[in-house]
């Protein structure tokens, strides 16, 4: 809805009588933390906009602390459902003091001079090349070969010599495979920023098993290059039984990925190099040296997480050594190293972002060779990559004159990050229901959630309990709770794998807190989740392919399974018949990813979304995969929970709904919205006998919850668009129809727990979620119910805490990951009690329920029905030839 004038005032907006625009001025703080001072030091921000105050993007400037326009380059990234801006991507460069903070401002101006940048981005295309000119140096990249350039100029001198720069993978035998093109485009171009994104596959004489995709950044008046490497195995894994342990029929193994740059210049070659963040450069000619790190240094550095095919951890040492002319000069736990070489006049440095936390690492200079080996062949054992398993690495090349400062490069490390007030995030609305921190009165909540990054076990240090470091493992959450009772020597390995989306949570706290430590955490887990918790192949079964990988089992170890659920090295403690299987709609988490590409930009996680959208469509379909032959009806994976002939209220069509809602929001695809109300639809009605779905099986029906949520944010997304229709209708009507059932039969999961399996302390966290239906059912009603849905959700919300916290454990991964992503709604309807939503323009008749039964439904039952299911199967068989294609 439109903001008041009233409010507008409030936040820094005014309209102009004149014009009849609304005004905006946004701030933006950036601090300088690493004691270096930061001059043009490019950014690149997401922000968002209230609704129905910018038009026309070309509207926004950017001013400095001293009042002076600043050169912006900016990106819708998506739109109010009126077409106003709603998340905008910023790019400038930023000059801050060491130390200090400044704050710019973006404002909304028709009739501004603006600044613009005095070496503007410029892109030329030949046969062979493109050339990328930020005005300071000239990037000349191959078309067929990611080397990844040609040639580099800087103030039109040359800086490559010899071999120039290359890409090269090593394979177990000693083959090189370089990087051919397939793909090639300008995936942003601007004045202040161009990314280029290269895609294609590792070869020499033939093709390896092994597809790259890369993205290089380039940016006005600098001479360096931020460049991603992906490496992908889009090969399925074989997963026999439903097991996902490594060493699979599907992995590719490699020695070696490196980038290899050479230097034109003549001996002796100056190297400068250190191993820590503002510790002073070491400056000497060498021959040859080496900066490696082969483990992360930590006290659990050999922990059994790191295990090989053959259960073997092949580290050779803790943390990093440092050799020169192949004598070891240095040792250390953890190095954050820069490394450049300098002769004639000319110069090349490199940085690998994240170097100790993805080990192994090496940076090397060889005579005039700077070499950044991502997977170095130094470890003492090849690499292997699963079946639909990538990795992405970000490193950063300079290239310069002698009179270039090469010290200037720590920032690489530790870049500025912009970020606007907790009340502007508020007050856009873009995250429904976020109020500013500051403003939450609920002090043992916060103090819960706090524990993931506050006193001495947060979500960071939790991580050396099992060294959740290294190339796979970096970013992920350790899922302590899953070692309760856990009795031995070496701890208990168990991957949380972004479950209930702790992602989204971690950041919704960044935006009402501005505490950047949330920032960090979410954004390393987030780049894990893309890489490693996705399926990224198409050549496994339709149920599979693109879907998302489980957590680790309960209470069972990770074994040699990695982030994929299941191994075969757990199952003498679960029954074969129970244990297996892969990606599944009841752990397919889209809303963080979907957050982080709007703070960011970061088009992995565009992709990602937009992928697992793509899954629920996909999986769903029974037009497709050999069944078609027989049966066309939808196939039940996208809808089904805990078991395949459930298709009621539950968090597998939940998540299946939320990731085709945010799709929806990414992209604006009809047909994302067309299927989430086809799943509503088939799962919930509003004038069901709720009392036939048995929800009183707490153990196996709780989740009906989590759909409830998410019907409550499909509500939200029908307002947002003006969509008061039959859809809005049935779904209101539904909502209500079961919060009404609610008020009479839920009480807090503690007084329940005789019901349950393991009695944990996860089931009052869960409780919270609760006090949200209720929330969401008090905003599409009127009168004394809407009383009672509210007086409920202030009661479960206080019951989720004060529950919680009468369990010892109450500070564990999972609880607190609950309290993050579901608790933070509670605020706002205490600050905004009257908030309520439109009623149904119409009244509709819904009808009356209809049963779903999925795509050869009749099949799977045979095994459950034995000779009775054959003459079942019989008769099914002689009718589905008249079964209509699905839609």
């Amino acid at each position: 809805m439109p903001v008041s004038l009233e409010a507008r005032l409030v936040q820094g907006m005014a309209l102009d009588t004149q014009t009849a625009r609304t005004k905006i001025s946004c701030p933006l703080h950036l601090e300088e933390a690493l004691g270096r001072k930061r001059v043009k030091e490019p950014v690149t921000v997401g922000i968002p906009m209230p609704q129905s105050t910018v038009f026309e993007p070309s509207e926004l400037v950017l001013l400095n602390d001293k009042s002076e326009f600043i050169p912006l380059q900016v990106q819708v990234l998506s739109k109010w459902f009126d077409e106003s801006v709603q998340w905008v991507l910023l790019d400038f460069q930023a000059s801050v003091e060491s130390n200090c903070m400044t704050e710019y401002r973006v404002e909304n101006r028709v009739e501004a001079e603006r600044e613009v940048h005095p070496c503007p981005i410029s892109i030329q295309h030949t046969s062979r090349s493109i050339k990328i000119d930020t005005g300071v140096a000239a990037f000349h990249v191959n078309k067929e070969i990611l080397r990844p350039f040609d040639l580099v100029e800087v103030q039109g001198v040359s800086i490559l010599g010899g071999e120039g720069s290359r890409v090269v993978l090593t394979d177990p035998d000693g083959k090189g495979y370089e990087p051919k093109i397939s793909d090639i485009t300008m995936e942003t171009q601007g004045p202040l920023r161009a990314t280029l994104k290269v895609m294609g596959t590792m070869c020499n004489d033939t093709n390896a098993p092994v597809n790259f995709f890369s993205r290089l950044t380039f940016y006005a008046g600098c001479n360096f290059v931020k460049l991603d490497f992906t490496l992908h195995n889009p090969r399925a894994a074989r997963h026999p039984g439903g097991l996902w342990d490594i060493g699979d029929e599907g992995s590719i193994f490699f020695k070696d990925l490196s980038f290899y740059t050479t230097l034109d210049g003549a001996f002796p070659i100056t190297t400068r190099w250190n191993v820590q963040l503002n510790e002073p450069f070491t400056r000497q000619d060498y021959r040859e040296l080496e900066i490696y790190q082969d483990s992360s240094g930590g006290p659990n550095w050999k922990c059994h997480n790191h295990a090989n095919r053959f259960g073997e951890v092949m580290h050779s040492f803790q943390g990093f050594r440092v050799k020169v002319d192949g004598v070891t000069i240095r040792e250390g736990k953890r190095a954050t190293p820069i490394i450049g070489i300098e002769s004639d006049g000319k110069g090349l440095a490199g940085v690998v972002e994240g170097f100790w936390q993805n080990f192994p690492k090496t940076l090397e200079v060889q005579g005039n060779r700077l070499s950044l080996r991502l997977f170095p062949h130094h470890y003492r054992d090849v690499y292997e990559l699963q079946g639909g398993e990538q990795k992405t690495h970000t490193l950063f090349l300079q290239f310069s004159l002698a009179s270039d400062d090469m010290t200037e490069i720590g920032w690489f490390h530790h870049r500025l990050l912009p970020q606007s007030t907790p009340e502007w995030y508020a007050h856009s609305k873009a995250i429904s229901y976020l109020t500013p921190r500051n403003q939450d009165t609920n002090s043992a909540y916060l103090s819960l959630i706090d524990s993931a990054i506050k006193g001495d076990q947060t979500f960071c240090d939790r991580r050396e309990i099992i060294d959740e470091y290294g190339w796979r493992h970096f970013g992920e959450l350790y899922a302590d709770h899953e070692a309760v009772g856990h009795v031995g020597e070496k701890p208990f390995v168990s991957h949380y794998n972004n479950q209930y989306d702790p992602i989204f949570g971690g950041l919704v706290e960044y935006l009402r807190s501005g505490n950047p430590a949330w920032f960090y955490l979410m954004q390393d887990l987030a780049r894990h989740v893309i890489d490693i918790d996705i399926y990224h192949t198409q050549k496994d079964r339709p149920l599979y392919n693109g879907g998302y990988f489980w957590h680790t089992d309960h209470y069972t170890e990770a074994g040699t399974a990695t982030h994929r659920a299941y191994s075969k090295m757990s199952l003498g403690t679960r029954s074969p018949h129970i244990y297996g299987g892969g990606p599944s709609n009841e752990h397919n988490y889209t809303t963080g990813l979907l957050t982080y590409f709007f703070l960011t930009g970061d088009m992995g996680a565009y992709e990602a979304v937009e992928g697992l959208a793509d899954w629920v469509v996909r999986v769903d379909d029974g037009s497709t995969g050999w069944f078609r032959f027989f049966d066309r009806r939808p196939t039940g994976w996208a809808s089904c929970t805990v078991s395949r002939n459930y298709h009621g209220p539950g968090r597998g069509a939940g998540n299946s709904i939320n990731a085709l809602l945010d799709g929806y929001r990414l992209m604006r695809k009809s047909n994302y919205l067309e299927k989430a109300e086809g799943l509503i639809r088939r799962c919930i009605h509003p004038s069901e006998n709720i009392g036939e779905r048995n929800l009183d099986d707490v153990e196996y029906r709780w989740s009906y919850i989590v759909f409830l949520q998410i019907l409550g944010k499909y509500l939200d997304l029908k307002v947002e668009n003006n969509q008061n229709d039959y859809m809005y209708g049935y779904s209101r009507a539904s909502l209500i129809h079961y919060a009404k059932w609610m008020v009479e039969h839920e009480v807090p999961y503690k007084q329940v727990l005789d019901r349950v399996n393991i009695p944990t302390e996860t089931w009052p966290a869960q409780d919270v979620r609760k006090s949200n239906v209720f929330m969401f059912a008090a905003k599409h009603s009127r009168g004394p119910l809407r009383d009672i849905f509210l007086e409920k959700a202030d009661f479960f919300f206080r019951a989720s805490v004060s529950d919680l916290l009468s369990f010892p454990t109450c500070k564990l991964t999972r609880p607190i990951v609950l309290l993050l992503v579901n608790g933070f709604m509670r605020s706002y309807f205490q600050m905004n009690p009257n908030e309520m939503a439109p009623e149904p323009f119409r009244t509709y008749d819904f009808g009356q329920p209809q049963s779903f039964t999925p795509q050869c439904s009749e099949l799977y039952r045979v095994k459950e029905w034995g000779v009775a299911g054959l003459e079942a199967l019989k008769k099914f068989s002689s009718k589905v030839a008249g079964i209509p294609r699905a839609k």
